[in-house]
């Protein structure tokens, strides 16, 4: 019978060993020799100043004051440290000895193992003639890779881990030999040093390596240097972060030299900052710079054909919102004039929601300005422009109010009532054809009717069916208007029943209109869902401000067609289309994803009819491909594909292959990139990278539940 002892002080002698703090002792027996040794044996347990030792047997001689262990040992400290050992001779405190057979377990990762192990203190722990790796071991084997070191030293304070003549083994084959190494402690999240290198080649950069280097500047800021050294560029990174009791600001950009614009310095500049403020307030900016358009695509940077810096202080309620954002904005295409384009923006919006008791429904009240400048002053482009206006700049305000009501009538029938009004004012400068100060006033309401039925089929699967139908008046008095936030409608099935299908305010789609539409879908026991809906615009005016493919042109629209399916297998499908006759398409859309443990498949089809209106002379068409397989347990394959249908020609390839177990991270990486402007060529890249994980390398953690003797 075990024998336990709870805050077991020592009176013969022994009183050293818990000068200081008391000790607590578990074991099967306990003895106090004539001599006045005392003797634990058979499964030892020992806690002493966040220390935690088991044993099969310990002894502590009082006149020496020697503490000695028979193991197996395993002793473990407050800062996650597991050291194993046959035999251990400790100073009473436990800070202090020596360690025979002993392996160091730092944060259940990385693993040290030499022939004797010695604790100068409680802090410092080092060995000679040791082995370090994080990788999985079975008996007679050799590890993946492995560090070999005269000695090291493992500051448990500092949380770092020292190495003299070491060697880096792949394999046990000697590759890289170090005079002196210093790696972080696993536990520690943040340190000064080298990150993860990178290998790239590429035909715009030719052959490059990477090699960050992280500096830790306090615990709330820190800065990461990446030099790119290639035979064409000289190149160098930089990530700045500050971390703030509110918020944070993180800088990236990167400055070059190289043979692409010869004698000319190159970079860009990317920032965002994001503060909680009082009151719920929160701001948010954005940065985005670049020396020259070409920049962003032949460093791989982002893939963006427009910069937006921008400067957002909100707050959102339940019921309530406010946003006020200052915008510039720089186009990187060849099709666009800066010059042209409103460049300065400035948009204010408030909304507030309500549920008028007495009333019923819901009250919606929405008030916003908008204002945009263009620095051409010319009121037109020039003979070549069509007229096309050139300069004009703009100041909008808009107030919106909504009302919204249901009624259910019995049978399940549903009428709904809508209703809203809206005032805007308008200051328009350098507009030849537009009047300088324009109010318009709307109003519009719509009474809908809508009947939800349901039924249950054989085997429990439930079918939905919903035919809705809504006449609907808008009118507005005004003159002619400049459209700024409108270009481009989208007719789906999310506004078939809006009083105006335009995104912004410029825009009014006017008359009287009757939106009919039919949905349905069928839910199965099994999770799997189907789902479509059918829908159209019959109006009394014809419909000359939307744009041709937009399927609202004329008197009666396209057919608006909707499906979706989802099932328990991870598939998914979505497809919209509108349909002006049998066969003609105008606009289609379809999305399928496969998601298992294994797969993540995602494809994407897009077919847009020939729009001057919408700045396409020609039908286009894409078809993207996205694919990640896990085929083995340790291996990852990622797979990206863009093919333009239109012209039959691939626009972007990626492949991208891992492999990762709990000590290593491989990573390869290949794409071919086909430009879209006359002042980008086609790029081919390759990049590799090998990652040591286990230590705090910036990679993510990764575990693996492997046995030995297992295939």
């Amino acid at each position: 019978m075990r024998l336990l002892l709870l805050t077991l002080l020592w009176v013969t002698g022994a009183q050293a060993l818990w000068a200081q703090d008391a000790a607590h002792l578990i074991a099967d027996r306990i003895e106090i020799l004539p001599n006045g040794t005392l003797r634990a044996s058979g499964s030892v347990v020992v806690w002493h100043s966040g220390v935690r030792i088991t044993a099969q047997d310990i002894t502590y001689a009082s006149g020496d004051g020697q503490l000695s262990l028979t193991g197996p040992i395993k002793l473990q400290d407050a800062s996650g440290t597991v050291i194993l050992a046959d035999q251990a001779d400790l100073s009473p405190d436990l800070s202090a000895g020596i360690i025979t057979s002993a392996r160091i377990i730092l944060s259940q990762q990385v693993q040290i193992a030499a022939a004797q192990i010695s604790r100068v203190n409680a802090t410092y722990s080092q060995a000679s003639n040791v082995s370090a790796t994080s990788c999985f071991i079975c008996t007679g084997q050799t590890p993946l890779w492995q560090i070999r070191a005269k000695r090291i030293v493992h500051d448990s304070g500092e949380k770092q881990i020292y190495f003299e003549q070491a060697q880096l083994r792949v394999m046990d084959v000697p590759v890289f030999f170090f005079p002196y190494l210093r790696l972080p402690d696993p536990s520690l999240k943040r340190a000064t040093g080298f990150l993860v290198p990178e290998l790239t080649t590429s035909t715009t950069l030719g052959t490059a390596i990477r090699t960050p280097y992280f500096i830790k500047l306090s615990d709330h800021h820190d800065i990461t240097l990446s030099p790119m050294v290639s035979s064409r560029t000289k190149t160098l990174g930089l990530r700045y972060r500050h971390a703030y009791h509110t918020g944070t600001i993180e800088l990236e950009g990167a400055y070059s030299r190289d043979t692409l614009l010869a004698g000319q310095d190159r970079g860009y500049l990317f920032g965002t900052a994001d503060f909680a403020l009082d009151s719920g307030y929160a701001l948010r900016g954005q940065l985005q710079s670049t020396s020259d358009p070409a920049y962003l695509f032949e460093y791989d940077v982002k893939e963006i054909d427009r910069l937006e810096n921008k400067i957002t202080l909100e707050r959102s309620r339940r019921n309530r919102n406010l946003e006020l954002r200052f915008s510039n904005y720089h186009s990187l295409r060849d099709s666009e004039n800066n010059a042209t384009q409103p460049t300065l923006v400035t948009e204010a919006i408030g909304q507030q929601r309500s549920y008028p008791k007495g009333l019923g429904g819901v009250f919606d009240l929405e008030a916003s300005l908008l204002t945009s400048y263009r620095s051409s002053t010319s009121p037109v482009d020039g003979p070549d422009s069509g007229d096309e206006v050139d300069g004009y700049d703009t100041l909008r305000l808009s107030s919106l109010a909504k009302y919204h009501r249901d009624w259910v009538l019995p049978k399940g029938v549903v009428v709904d009532f809508a209703t809203e009004l809206e005032a805007s004012h308008y200051i328009v400068r350098q507009h030849q054809d537009i009047a300088p100060v324009i109010t318009r006033i709307t109003g519009g309401g719509g009474l809908g009717l809508r009947w939800p039925l349901a039924r249950r089929l054989a085997g429990g699967a439930v079918q939905r069916l919903e035919p809705r139908i809504q006449l609907a008046g808008v009118m507005a008095n005004s003159d002619t208007i400049p459209n700024q936030d409108s270009t481009q409608v989208e007719f789906d099935e999310g506004n078939l029943f809006r009083f105006n299908r335009a995104p912004g305010f410029d825009l009014i789609e006017t008359g009287m209109r009757l939106n009919i539409g039919l949905a349905g879908g069928i839910d199965y026991p099994n999770q799997t869902k189907i789902g479509w809906e059918i829908g159209r615009i019959y109006r009394t005016d014809n419909a000359n401000s939307f744009t041709k493919t937009s399927g609202l042109q004329g008197h009666v629209s396209d057919w608006l067609l909707a499906a979706h399916v989802q099932t328990p297998l991870g598939i998914e499908l979505v497809a919209r289309s509108l349909l002006q006759n049998v066969g003609l398409l105008k606009k289609s859309e379809l999305r399928a994803s496969w998601h298992t443990s294994k797969h993540q498949l995602d494809a994407t089809y897009v077919g847009l009819a020939a729009d001057e209106a919408e700045n396409r002379d020609v039908p286009l068409s894409s078809l993207a491909l996205k694919w990640n397989y896990q085929f083995l347990p340790d291996w990852r394959s990622t797979s990206e594909f863009q093919f333009d249908t239109s012209i039959g020609e691939a626009s972007k390839f990626e492949f991208g292959l891992e492999y990762a177990n709990e000590c290593v991270i491989l990573d390869f990486s290949a794409s071919r990139r086909f430009a879209t402007s006359a002042t980008l060529t086609d790029k081919t890249e390759f990049g590799l990278s090998v990652a040591l994980a286990g230590f705090s390398t910036g990679v993510r953690n990764i575990k693996k539940s492997r046995q030995c003797g297992a295939s």
